[in-house]
């Protein structure tokens, strides 16, 4: 007696099955090989031949800029040198790729010191940054800027994302302190004085050793006092 599966079906008859299928579908499974082998090479070749070339002619422009702005030469790096192109170019110029996204964040760090609070929400907002520390102290950044601007309804939602981001960020017990007690800052001026409660008791529990948790207290015990 032939072996069955658990279908019922013996072997013999699905066996048969599978190759009458190939047979008759055989140009078909064929041509789907060859779609998906095409859209493997398409993706190593975008890769290979045009994403490279792209990071490596980004990373050319760059890195002089990326000196200016390590060394605080603040007109040097965003508007360059007259032989190598500043950070405004560098966005601009190169969008998409690993350097336009480190240029966005330094754009966004030298803006803020200018001032510009609203173009330094911009550019940080433009880098998309896959280092999670960068990412969580731009977040943060963005709230900063917010509450110059005095939106502070912004900034309460950019420190929320910016918690959330620590949280999952290999700098979270440097971090999610930072975000914790600016939220909380940012909660008093909107008059939510327990979500504020709710942040600052988080840091003295949840971070005891951040050298923010003895403000945190000290604040949360004036909130509770009030």
């Amino acid at each position: 007696m032939a072996e069955e599966n658990n279908t019922g079906a013996s072997i013999e008859d699905l066996s048969g099955k599978t190759e009458q299928f190939i047979e008759n579908n055989s140009r078909n499974l064929v041509l789907a090989i060859a779609a998906v082998a095409i859209v493997i090479v398409a993706i190593v070749g975008y890769g290979k031949f045009m994403v490279e070339p792209a990071e490596l002619a980004a990373n050319e422009d760059a890195w002089r800029a990326e000196q200016y702005f390590i060394m605080d030469s603040t007109d040097l790096a965003l508007n360059g040198d007259g032989l190598y192109a500043g950070l405004l170019d560098i966005t601009e110029n190169h969008s998409g790729t690993k350097a336009a996204s480190r240029a966005s964040y330094e754009l966004g760090v030298l803006l803020r010191a200018q001032s510009d609070f609203a173009g330094a929400i911009e550019a940080f907002e433009a880098a998309d940054l896959s280092d999670d520390i960068l990412a969580t102290i731009a977040k943060i950044n963005i709230g900063d800027c917010e509450v110059e601007l005095g939106n502070y309804d912004n900034a309460q939602s950019a420190f929320k994302s910016a918690i959330g981001m620590a949280s999952s960020s290999i700098g979270e017990d440097y971090l999610a302190p930072i975000a914790l007690y600016k939220g909380a800052l940012v909660d008093l001026e909107l008059g939510d004085d327990s979500a504020a409660k709710s942040k600052l008791s988080r840091i003295a529990k949840d971070y005891a050793s951040s050298n923010l948790q003895a403000t945190a207290e000290g604040l949360a015990a004036s909130i509770a006092g009030r």
